[in-house]
This record gives structure tokens, C-alpha cells and sequence, in this order.
């Protein structure tokens, strides 16, 4: 080719290649780098390529001397050896990967800032160590560059090590635009004027890397436009005046893959891609963790990414994995905790000290309620400390008041945490927060309207009092219920006063699906709690009596009935006799259930003989439910009749209307089963029309299901299949309570007795792979109806 020094970088790489017959993809292989790097330097993206990379091509194209000294000399125009003007910016990544939305923006901003700016376009770029901060903001800057003709100046502010003094800063940038300096260097306000004056009129772009505040960078942003300032910082530096704030988060999958691909090979993830997602997953879909990741010697020995992915598993050696020489994700991390530790901040020391506690939590997030107990301090007072770590890209706030701490950072935590913290402090900890959670469960009870399951004077709410809001208790615990089984499950493995405390959380989280009417996490709490050695004074009969009664909810009556068997002698030994007419009621409705109508007969007539004894206003209402209900499964309408007459004449007089939703509903199913079904459809259509308002939404189900049980028994099979459908329409949007199961498994039944089985073995299909996923007997009878159906 011959010599012209007038053309760029782009070109002459492109007539090089083009000379020698080589594809982009073969020059790649050829010079040993990647075909990224190779478009994007004949694209122009890339105009000052490192020296290595240049070297690289050379000899890939057999150049001459002058070639090269020609292709050195196009790297290196402009970038200010000759021509006075600075041109700091380092050397950008042959790989860059991602961020094409975050790029774009940041490079668009820059480019049109003489169109859209009439002051100093800024623009900070936030986030966590290593989450590429200076990566992008490094190529962004050089993609732009062109438009800055007047020089491009760099200046490390060494925010996660040693924060450069705004003086120091000042004489940096000055010698590069050579200005001389200040009389007095020391003179922040006489630099600052200096500087804005020398680069006043000018096109030039400044990128300020690892800022630690905004008064570190103020003196550094130019005075009048046509300038652009480019900050990277871990703080949030959105005091910057004018400034544009660009939050970086982690990657997603799909980028951490690519990435992981450009970094180790692209062919090693295309020949395990399911090991290279969990590689990137456990390296938190962190940029800086994942180009560790994928230079890490298991690969290059030939162990392949499922190795790696094995000893990123480890979660104690995470750490010591995603480590490499002169680079780490821990030592990145620390940087930020140690600039807190060492700030002359009010607060921030408390701050660097608090990390090590939370990292100690278990769960993806925690509320500040819970911080505010392990720490032992004021909400107020946590919530600041809190949102400091936030500012500083340590924690993450999903949602208001609640905290999230990201895989890695929680590992540098837990590092930290075996060096300040003795073994009593964490245990100090969990107890804090078990008790925390368990205050809340009983004051989020206590808090409820609602009678039927009256709140003992146990004064277990204790360190929750502030909280009066019904609604707003319900909600929070609603949204906690992930970490309440957590700590019941832990605690359940602990000593004898842990164990209690679980036991009387479980029954705590019972008593409020009541109110929910959702009983999923209920049923597992207390499925945990009863995994252990209970204490007597855990109640364990209670326990074993709500896990029937939730069961019973859901339908799986055989299961209800083993649970309300193992409980009954528990309660008659324990002389209880509120809890023994409880378990009566609860086997007793199942009983009817399950087709042993004539046993459940004596259990009401027990419960009957116990309500007088009982200091319950429902106990003798609820006697007499079951006993109508096995009434009427046996044939005798007339103590039907009487038992319910008797289960609304007892609410009635209380001042109770008719009765709550669940015994109308009992009852008005009992009527239609009987053969009274135009007195229980009504009963049932009321309560369907009342559950509509005052909900909540289970209630609504429950009382479409119990009417296509009535139509289906009526033997009008298309209006049943209609009420079904509606019902299933809400498990589907609840799943929690695996509800879809039980509803398909009926809709089917009644779509094969209409003799449509093209239409039934969908919603069994459906049901037995639900029935399995929670190890559900229930799905061996439908795999018979499943069996037993033709076409």
C-alpha cells in the first residue's frame, strides 16, 4: 500500500487486511485478537489503538518498516507527543462488551453537547467497585473525542484509595494544558479561575475518574460551554450542579454471557452453555468479577467453565477465585468500605461498621425495621446509615424502606465479619432479628378486626408497639413472609427458647392467613416448626390442628385428617378444652368430607357438650356447623334444619347478621349437596356477591368453587364448569397456595362427565404435574381418571 500518512487508523487497517486476502475473522485468528476489536477498529471506534495491538497487526500483515512506522504514526496523530494538545485518555478494551444502552446514551450526550447544551455538559456515572465505571466511561470518551478537537485531559481522583486534594488536582491539569501554575499552589479559588480561563473557548473533554465527592470535582468543571466533564464515582454525585446521573447496575445475563465469551472464548461457552450462565450468575453478573472469571487457570488448563462454575459454587472461596494479580473483586469492593472507614464524615465510620452486621443476615434483602434491631439503634438514625451505604453503592433500595445487598459485597462483608465480630456478637445478631420478625407477626395479628380467633394477652408484640396501622402491619408482613420462614426454619434448628419462639411464630403466621386467606407460607411455617423437638409449652396440638385445618382449606383432605388425628389426643391430654372443640369442628368437617358423615355426627355432638366450657363466641356456632353438615350428608333434613337455624339465630344475636363468609358457605354447599338447592345456591350466591366486596380474593374463589360443587351436584354441568373456570382464573393469578391444581382436577371431572374428555385431559395433565411438584397423592387419582378416559 502505498504511504499516506493523511489516512486514519480505520483505513489503512482496512486496505491492509483487504491486500492481503484475509476475512475480518481471519485476521482476528491470525493476530490473536478478537473480531470485535477488528471492527472496531476498521469502523473508526478504536482511533488510538494500544501499542501491543498494533504490533499484533503488523505482523499479522507482513508489514514493511515504513508500513509500520506509517500505521504507528496514524495510532499516534493527535494524541499530543507532537502537537501540544493533551490526549490522555487511557487505551479502551479490545472487548468491550454491553452496556450498548448506557454507551449510546452517554456517547450521544457528548456528541450533541454544543446542540443541546448551552452550559458544560456533565455527566457522573455511579455505581458499586467493579461494576465497569471507568470502562465505560473510557470508551464513551474516546468514541466522542473527535469532538473535541481542543484535547482530552484524564485525572485519576483516587477515590477508593487516596482522594487527590482539589489543589493537587487543579496543578495536575494545568501542567497539561501548560498554564503555569498559581503563586500559591495551595490556593484552591485562584487555580480553579486559572484553569476555567485557559480552557475557556476551547473544545475539550475531561473525564474525572474515581471521584470521592462533589467538592472534590467543582473546581475541575469548566466555567463556559462547549466543554464536557465525565465524573465516575462510587458516591452518588448528584450534588454536582447540572450534572446528568448515570446509575450503572449489574449486567444482564445475557451481556454477562457475552462477555464471559469475549473474555474466555467464545467457544468454551458455546460448548457448555449452561455452565457459563451459572459462571456469570455466581460472579453476581458483575463486569470486573466476570473478566476474572473468565481468565481464571481452570480454563486454560482445560477444566472448562462447568470447573469453574464448581469453585465459584464454593461461596467461602468465591472471593479467593474472582482474584487475580494487581485486580480483585474483594479488594474492590473493601476500597469502598475502607474510604468510609477512614472519612472525616460524620457517620460514615458507623457505617463501615455496620456492614459486617447486616452481611450476616441471610436472604436476598432485608427491611430497615430488622437493620434497625441488629444494629441497636433508632429508625431515624438507621435510615441514614442505610442510605449512606447506598450513596456509596454498597446496598441497593428495591423498594421504600427495604435493602438489598448484592452476592459479592455480602461476601467482603461476611470476610469482615470473621474479623470484627465474636461469635456471641452474631449470635447477638440472629436473635435480634428472630425477635424482630416475631414481634411483628403477633402485633400484625393483634392489629386485625377480626373475632373469630381472639389474641392471647401474651405481650409477644413487644419492640413492635409503634406500629398501629392494621393495614399497613398486614402489608409489611406480607412482604417479609419470605424471611419470616427463613428465621422460623433457622430457628427450629436452634436451642429450646429458639424452637418455642418458632413454634409460636408458625402459629402467629397461621393465624393471619386466616385473615389472608392464603395459606401456602403458613402451612410451611409450620410444617418447620413441627420439624423439631417442640417444648410442651409449645402447644404442638395447635400446631398439628392448624396444618389440618389449612390442609382442609386446600382441599387435601387426607392429609387434613392425618394432621387432626396426631392432634386430638394431644388436646384431650392437654385438658384444653377451647382446643379440643376445635380439633372436633376441624376432623368433624372433614369427616364429611371424606364420607364418614356418621362419625363426624358424635365429634359435633362432643364439641356441642364443650362450648359452655369454652370462652369462645364461635365455639357452639361452629358445633353446630359440622353438625348440620353431617346432618345433611346422612339424610336427616330435619337436624339440617335445626343446626343451622341454630348456627344464624347464635349469630344474629351477637349482632353478626347471618354469619362470616365461611359458614355461610358451609352451610349453603350442605343445603345443595342435600337436595335443598335452590335455598343453599342462593346462600351461595350471596356469599360469591359479599366476598366481592369485602374480599379478600380467596374468599372469592372459595365461594365459586363451593358453587360449581352445587351446580355440578344439581347435575347442571355447564354452569359448574362456568364457575369453575372463574375459580381457576384466580388460582392462576395466586399461585402461592397451589390452588390451580385441585380447581383443574375438578373442571376436568366435570368436563369428561359432559362427555368433552378433549377438554379434561388438558386440565388433568395440567393438575398431575402441579399435584407432583408438591408431592401431592391427589395426583394418583387423577393419573386414574386420566387412564381411565377415552381419546
Amino acid at each position: 500500500m502505498a504511504a499516506d500518512h493523511a489516512l486514519s487508523v480505520a483505513q489503512l487497517v482496512k486496505g491492509f487486511r483487504r491486500r492481503a486476502g484475509l476475512t475480518q475473522e481471519a485476521l482476528a485468528e491470525r493476530a490473536d485478537l478478537s473480531v470485535r476489536a477488528i471492527r472496531t477498529l476498521e469502523g473508526g471506534r478504536r482511533r488510538y489503538p494500544r501499542e501491543s495491538t498494533l504490533h499484533q497487526l503488523a505482523a499479522a500483515f507482513g508489514l514493511s518498516a515504513a508500513e509500520q512506522e506509517q500505521l504507528a504514526a496514524a495510532a499516534g496523530r493527535g494524541r499530543g507527543e507532537s502537537s501540544g494538545i493533551p490526549r490522555q485518555l487511557p487505551p479502551g478494551l479490545d472487548d468491550f462488551t454491553g452496556r450498548t444502552k448506557e454507551l449510546d446514551d452517554l456517547v450521544r450526550l457528548l456528541r450533541e453537547a454544543d446542540v443541546v447544551a448551552p452550559s458544560v455538559v456533565i455527566s457522573a456515572v455511579g455505581g458499586m467497585g467493579g461494576i465497569g465505571k471507568t470502562t465505560l466511561a473510557v470508551e464513551a470518551c474516546r468514541l466522542a473525542a473527535e469532538h473535541y478537537p481542543d484535547g482530552q485531559l484524564y485525572l485519576n481522583l483516587g477515590g477508593g484509595s487516596r482522594p487527590v486534594p482539589a489543589a493537587e488536582a487543579l496543578a495536575t491539569v494545568l501542567a497539561a494544558m501548560e498554564v503555569p501554575p498559581a503563586d500559591d499552589p495551595s490556593d484552591v479559588q485562584a487555580a480553579a479561575s486559572r484553569y476555567r480561563t485557559s480552557i475557556a473557548g476551547r473544545r475539550m473533554l475531561v473525564l474525572l475518574d474515581d471521584a470521592v465527592s462533589a467538592e472534590q470535582v467543582t473546581p475541575l468543571i469548566p466555567g463556559t460551554s462547549g466543554s464536557a466533564v465525565v465524573i465516575t464515582s462510587r458516591n452518588q454525585l448528584t450534588t454536582v450542579p447540572g450534572v446528568r446521573y448515570l446509575g450503572l447496575e449489574v449486567l444482564s445475563e445475557v451481556e454477562a454471557v457475552a462477555l464471559l465469551g469475549e473474555v474466555a472464548g467464545r467457544e468454551q461457552v458455546e460448548a457448555d452453555p449452561e455452565a457459563a450462565l451459572e459462571v456469570v450468575r455466581r460472579c453476581g453478573l458483575l463486569p470486573l468479577a466476570v473478566r476474572i472469571a473468565g481468565s481464571h487457570p481452570s480454563i486454560q488448563e482445560g477444566g472448562g467453565l462447568a470447573v469453574l462454575a464448581g469453585l465459584l459454587a464454593a461461596g467461602d472461596k468465591r472471593l479467593e477465585v474472582l482474584s487475580a494479580p494487581g485486580r480483585g473483586v474483594g479488594p474492590s469492593i473493601n476500597l469502598s468500605v475502607q474510604a468510609l472507614a477512614a472519612s472525616g464524615r460524620a457517620g460514615d465510620p458507623a457505617c463501615a461498621l455496620a456492614l459486617p452486621v447486616l452481611a450476616v443476615l441471610e436472604g436476598d434483602r432485608f427491611p430497615l425495621r430488622v437493620a434497625a434491631a441488629v444494629l441497636d439503634l433508632p429508625m431515624e438514625e438507621t435510615e441514614d446509615l442505610l442510605e449512606r451505604l447506598v450513596d456509596v453503592h454498597l446496598l441497593e433500595t428495591p423498594a421504600l424502606r427495604q435493602y438489598r445487598m448484592h452476592d459479592l459485597v455480602r461476601d467482603v462483608g461476611r470476610e469482615r465479619a470473621d474479623l470484627e465480630l465474636t461469635g456471641s456478637e452474631r449470635d447477638r445478631i440472629r436473635r435480634r432479628e428472630l425477635q424482630c420478625y416475631f414481634a411483628m407477626v403477633w402485633r400484625s395479628s393483634e392489629l386485625q378486626p377480626s373475632k373469630k380467633h381472639p389474641v392471647e394477652a401474651t405481650g409477644w408484640s413487644a419492640g413492635a408497639e409503634d406500629v398501629t396501622d392494621p393495614r399497613a402491619a398486614l402489608a409489611w408482613l406480607e412482604s417479609e413472609l419470605g424471611n419470616v420462614l427463613r428465621v422460623i426454619r433457622a430457628a427450629a434448628g436452634g436451642g429450646p427458647q429458639e424452637r418455642l419462639i418458632a413454634a409460636r411464630m408458625a402459629w402467629g403466621v397461621h393465624r393471619l392467613s386466616l385473615v389472608r386467606m392464603q395459606f401456602a407460607e403458613a402451612r410451611d411455617a409450620l410444617l418447620a416448626a413441627l420439624d423439631c423437638d417442640l417444648p410442651p409449652e409449645a402447644e404442638p396440638d395447635r400446631l398439628w390442628t392448624a396444618l389440618g385445618q389449612i390442609c382442609l382449606a386446600l382441599g387435601q383432605y387426607d392429609r387434613a385428617k392425618g394432621y387432626l388425628r396426631l392432634a386430638l389426643p394431644l388436646a384431650r391430654a392437654r385438658q384444653d378444652a377451647m382446643q379440643v372443640a376445635c380439633c372436633l369442628v376441624e376432623l368433624g368437617t372433614v369427616l364429611v368430607r371424606t364420607g364418614a358423615a356418621a362419625e363426624a355426627v358424635e365429634l359435633a355432638a362432643e364439641a356441642l357438650a364443650l362450648a359452655p366450657r369454652v370462652d369462645f363466641v364461635l365455639a357452639e356456632s361452629n358445633a353446630n356447623l359440622v353438625a348440620g353438615m353431617a346432618a345433611g350428608a346422612i339424610g336427616d333434613l330435619a337436624g339440617q334444619r335445626a343446626a343451622f337455624d341454630a348456627v344464624i339465630a347464635n349469630h344474629r344475636a351477637r349482632g353478626a347478621g347471618d354469619g362470616p363468609l365461611m359458614h355461610l358457605m358451609y352451610m349453603g354447599f350442605s343445603l345443595a349437596e342435600s337436595g335443598r338447592y335452590e335455598q343453599g345456591l342462593a346462600m351461595l350466591t350471596g356469599v360469591l356477591e359479599r366476598s366481592r366486596v369485602e374480599g379478600p380474593v380467596m374468599a372469592e374463589f372459595d365461594a365459586l368453587e363451593h358453587l360449581g360443587r352445587a351446580w355440578w351436584s344439581f347435575g347442571d354441568l355447564v354452569t359448574a364448569a362456568e364457575y369453575f373456570e372463574l375459580a381457576l382464573a384466580i388460582a392462576v393469578r395466586h399461585p402461592g397456595d397451589n390452588r390451580e391444581a385441585g380447581i383443574r382436577h375438578l373442571l376436568g371431572s366435570v368436563e369428561a362427565e359432559a362427555g368433552r374428555p378433549g377438554l379434561a385431559r388438558p386440565h388433568w395433565e395440567r393438575a398431575i404435574a402441579l399435584y407432583d411438584h408438591v408431592a401431592d397423592p391427589a395426583a394418583d387419582e387423577v393419573r386414574n381418571l386420566l387412564q381411565a378416559t377415552p381419546g
